[in-house]
Formats: structure tokens, sequence, C-alpha cells
């Protein structure tokens, strides 16, 4: 039976006709942020923080990036031991959001090391021209530090040394969906069905490619756990984030030297793949409205899909990246300081009582085991023909 929340709006109803009536659920994920002219990221439509479609951490406080500044900064330090006289580091953030992430930790970063500004370069890697003109309106304010924005062919050309950060990117990578019928898989697909003169869109079944096989044929190695797993239902659907590896490799020719922090939704392989987990971790978000209807309002919505951690961490070693550990966003944080952080917020004075109590619920909320605490952060470093050893303030004991 057609659902008949999914439409399909004229614009991909074309891209789909194009292709015979049917793509990947790839494509189509791909198709509905990116799309140059109706995706939900490239032409800006999607809104990040407390008025917006959903909340990032920094969105929800500046005090995020108070917090992490400080590894920024302990990693920098550590950099600049090592590096030429007179060498630029840079703070390369790929997928920016709306900038808010950047433009904390530089003004941070001016405080604790204000000597550090003048060396360092921050770089935006961006490929959606709606969300780059959101952000240049949120960082054109910071004051004497070197601003560009890239994209990664080019920084893979002339690779930097410094410190990259993907914040709640990777879950947006478009991802393959594998659904397991009649112990088969199967690639999912999405089609368009006419009903009425109205073109609605439906999962259909495809054949597998040669890179899904192999990601199956080699999936008990790289999840450390039996795939799929055993006893599972007819039509159980999971992900796989098939552009993984090649990111990694990307970024590693991208950065000469130095740590890559990823913080993102993710979990265990035997979560992610669990028996019970029957239709994967794709979510939609619009309006701060989670919805598992992920055909539904093609091209207003955000898509993400949860990391699976074993393949992620495997996928980087690979590709010439050294683990120097992960912990969830709860952790991190009360090692970096959040304890004192709120302690500190008993001196305000009782005129500012209102704020106090704002920027203390914004605060749990970002390690609510709930919600944000949630996240994980993971930390990796460029192998290099030097001694340095990146060390990580974050996985660290917490602060207490």
């Amino acid at each position: 039976m057609i659902d008949l929340t999914a439409r399909c709006p004229n614009w991909l109803a074309g891209r789909l006709n194009d292709q015979g009536g049917a793509i990947s659920f790839y494509q189509y994920m791909d198709l509905v942020l990116n799309d140059p002219d109706h995706g939900a990221y490239s032409t800006g439509r999607l809104r990040i923080g407390r008025d917006g479609d959903f909340c990032t951490s920094p969105s929800l406080s500046k005090d995020f990036g108070l917090l992490l500044s400080k590894q920024i900064v302990d990693w920098l330090l550590q950099l600049e031991k090592v590096s030429k006289k007179n060498q630029f580091l840079s703070l390369v953030e790929i997928g920016p959001g709306e900038g808010f992430l950047s433009r904390d930790l530089i003004n941070n970063i001016a405080v604790i090391a204000p000597d550090l500004i003048a060396k360092i370069e921050l770089v935006l890697v961006e490929l959606n021209e709606g969300m780059r003109l959101r952000q240049e309106k949120v960082v054109n304010s910071l004051k004497d530090i070197k601003i560009r924005w890239t994209n990664l062919d080019e920084l893979t050309n002339n690779p930097v040394t410094g410190v990259v950060i993907a914040h709640e990117v990777l879950d947006a990578f478009p991802v393959e969906r594998l659904v397991f019928r009649q112990n088969n898989f199967f690639r999912q697909g999405v089609a368009l069905q006419k009903v009425n003169n109205s073109y609605y869109l439906e999962f259909i079944d495809l054949k597998t490619t040669m890179a899904i096989d192999r990601f199956i044929d080699e999936s008990n190695n790289l999840l450390g756990i039996d795939f799929p797993p055993k006893d599972i239902c007819d039509g159980w659907t999971t992900e796989w984030h098939c552009d993984l590896p090649h990111w990694f490799k990307d970024i590693s020719n991208a950065l000469i030297d130095g740590p890559l922090l990823i913080v993102d939704y993710a979990m265990e392989s035997k979560r992610y793949y669990s028996k019970r987990r029957e239709d994967g971790t794709l979510i939609s978000y619009r309006g701060q409205k989670a919805s598992s209807n992920i055909l539904k309002e093609s091209g207003y919505c955000d898509l993400t899909s949860h990391l699976c951690l074993e393949a992620t961490i495997s996928y980087a070693i690979r590709n010439k990246w050294r683990f120097l550990g992960e912990t969830r966003q709860g952790q991190a944080l009360l090692a970096l300081g959040l304890s004192e952080l709120l302690h500190s917020l008993k001196f305000i004075p009782n005129n500012n009582i209102v704020s106090a109590l704002d920027r203390r619920e914004s605060l749990l909320r970002l390690v609510d085991p709930m919600g944000l605490g949630e996240f994980r952060w993971l930390a990796f470093q460029k192998f290099n023909n030097n001694d340095l050893v990146i060390k990580s303030r974050f996985l660290e004991a917490p602060i207490m």
C-alpha cells in the first residue's frame, strides 16, 4: 500500500524518471540533502539551532566551544613544537554547519592562548553554497585570523598541518540500506508510484552491488560480530556508510601532521546490527521533531544515520590513521572542565539569575545520557615520520 504522506515533489520525480523510475536509497539520500537546486542542505533550507530544525551542541551553548577549545589549544601547542619555524597551523572544520563552532573556538583560543591566533588559519570545508553563505555571516566577524573556504579536493592537493574537526558531519553522509529478505541481501531502492495523477515514493528491493557484496563478505572481520545477526526477521534493514573509507583516505591526504576529532552519533556493532534493530538507525528531522518516515517531505528534512564504531575505526586505520581512543560526550566534557564551569555559575550575580539558569540547563543538555551526552568523540592521529604521539585531554579521567 502506498504511503500517502510520502509525496514526491516534481523535481525529484523528474530525477527518478530520468533513471527509469527507481534509484538506490543512497542516491535518494544524496539528492534530498545535496541536490544543488533542491537539497535540504545545499539550498540552506535546513536551520540549525533552538529555533531551527534540529539542535547541535554548538548551537545549544557557546560553552561547548569553550570546553572543546581547551583540547584544541593543547593539540595546537603540541604540533607547534614539531612544526617548522613560522609555519601556519590550520584549524580545519569539515561541514561547519552554521559556523557557530568555528566562531566559538577561535574566540576562546584568543583568550586561552592569544599568541596562537597569529600562527593559525581557519579552514572551512563546505560543499553547499547555501550553508557557506550562512557561515560567512557568522565567522566574518572574527578578527586577526586568516579564514578561507575550500573543498577536500583542493585540500588534498595542498595538505596542511593542524587539527581537523568533523562535528556531526558523517551521520549525514548518504548510506546504502541493506534489506535481508528470504535469506538474501538486497539493496534498498526508492521508486515512483503514480496515483490519481500524483507521484508518491515507495521502497523497493534492488540487486546488491559488488561493493555491497564485498562489505558483506568482510563484515565478520570488520565488525567483530556475526553478520547478519542470527534469527533476524524477514525484511530486517540496516545501513552501511560506504563513503567512509574514501573519506578517511581524503582526510589523510589532506593532513601532513595532526589529529582528527570526530563527534557524532555512533554505537558498537553489536548494538548497531542487533536483530532487534529491525529498521536500522536512520531518522528524519524537521522543526525539532524526529520521524522514522524517511520518505516524507523530501528535500525539507535532515536525514541522519548512526556510525558503527568498529567499522569507522577500522576504515580509519586502513587509511593511515592511528586510533587514539573514544568516549561519550558527557565524559569528554567532564574531562575538559564541565564540573568547574557548572560550579562557577554559583557566583553569577543575582540580577543575572535567569541567564545563569539558562546556561546551566544548556550545559546539562550537553551531557544528558538520553540526548547529546550520548554522542561519541573519536580521536585519531595521522601517521607521520616524527616521534610526536599526540595526547588528548578529553580521554583522561573526568575532573570532578
